[in-house]
């Protein structure tokens, strides 16, 4: 039988509707049934598990649906920006950065991240551990998985990543909490990151992204490091294009391909101190009133693997500029 809160959640539904346990759907018993044949877990306490967990029935005979109304327009990069960098996320990404500072150095060292952008990551994703989401995490990608939600297959997934990650790092699954998304603790990790990346990274010989800052900032540092992160390289420069070359710049993610060399030859203004080699890609990010156009190198290419969206990567370049700026102020 369908579960229909997908459909509410996208097409403002008015529906008639009332919550069952996820038990009483067939589709739960299916996934039970795979999770026991594939990864050896115990029937009876999965289903005790699921019994705990509501999920949404629409009564389809009474339920009125509306027309689907125009999508929201994507919020100008100046608005997305003011969001995040603001002094006070600095100011807290400075304390948070003394407290742990020898951590911080230690995952610099082993992993060649830098600092400031370990720390800025966690002050984007959760204003350093204080916002980590209040929605219990198996029902949510319950819902999302067993509903007619567009990315319900990755739903899926994720939610047998996260019941392995629970089995793995010993956690029971019915307290844990998330966003509304299902991301996971300090570094806001979704399961399959959490299970891949996450790193016990304080010695204590578990993977504690819910209250260890320490694993949480091993972990950012791991996940960089595991997509090719460059050493210390560049991020971005502002680069002014013809109204030709406009066409080269992408909102979404762009990933460096050509080299400097091959961009020179189609008249692009490449810095002199970029080597022909160097591969690099562009994007424009609109403002309300104007279009910014950045050159961008691999390593900008690796942030968005973190969030695809081009204003988180700048976000957390501008913010972990400014961290680094205000926290060398302080030292000695």
């Amino acid at each position: 039988m369908p579960i229909f809160i997908a459909a509410l959640l996208l097409f403002s539904q008015v529906v008639s509707a009332k919550t069952l346990p996820a038990t009483h759907f067939q589709i739960t018993h299916t996934f039970i049934d795979e999770m026991v044949n594939q990864h050896h877990f115990d029937k009876a306490e999965l289903h005790f598990i699921f019994s705990k967990v509501d999920l949404i029935l629409v009564d389809k005979k009474t339920s009125k649906i509306k027309k689907k109304s125009k999508p929201k327009k994507t919020m100008s990069w100046d608005k997305y920006k003011r969001l995040f960098i603001t002094q006070k996320r600095i100011d807290n990404g400075i304390e948070f950065w003394k407290k742990n500072l020898k951590t911080l150095k230690r995952a610099e060292k082993k992993f060649n991240i830098p600092q400031e952008i370990i720390v800025a990551i966690l002050g984007i994703e959760t204003n350093y551990g204080h916002n980590q989401g209040k929605h219990p995490t198996l029902e949510t990608l319950a819902r999302l998985s067993f509903g007619k939600h567009r990315r319900k297959k990755f739903y899926q997934k994720e939610l047998k990543e996260f019941l392995l990650m629970s089995r793995d790092n010993n956690l029971p699954p019915l307290s844990i909490k998330g966003s509304y998304a299902g991301a996971l603790g300090y570094a806001q990790f979704i399961s399959s990151s959490y299970r891949y990346y996450a790193v016990d990274f304080d010695g204590d010989k578990k993977v504690d992204l819910f209250s260890s800052p320490a694993d949480a900032i091993g972990s950012i540092a791991n996940y960089f490091d595991k997509h090719q992160w460059h050493d210390f390289g560049p991020y971005a420069r502002p680069i002014t294009l013809t109204k030709s070359q406009l066409k080269y710049a992408k909102s979404s993610t762009n990933k460096p391909k050509k080299n400097a060399q091959y961009w020179r030859t189609k008249g692009f203004s490449i810095d002199s101190d970029i080597n022909n080699k160097t591969k690099l890609a562009f994007i424009k990010l609109p403002q309300d009133n104007t279009t910014e156009t950045w050159l961008t190198f691999w390593n900008f290419y690796v942030l968005t693997r973190y969030n695809h969206d081009n204003r988180y990567a700048m976000t957390a370049v501008q913010l972990s500029n400014k961290l680094k700026q205000q926290f060398n102020q302080t030292q000695p």
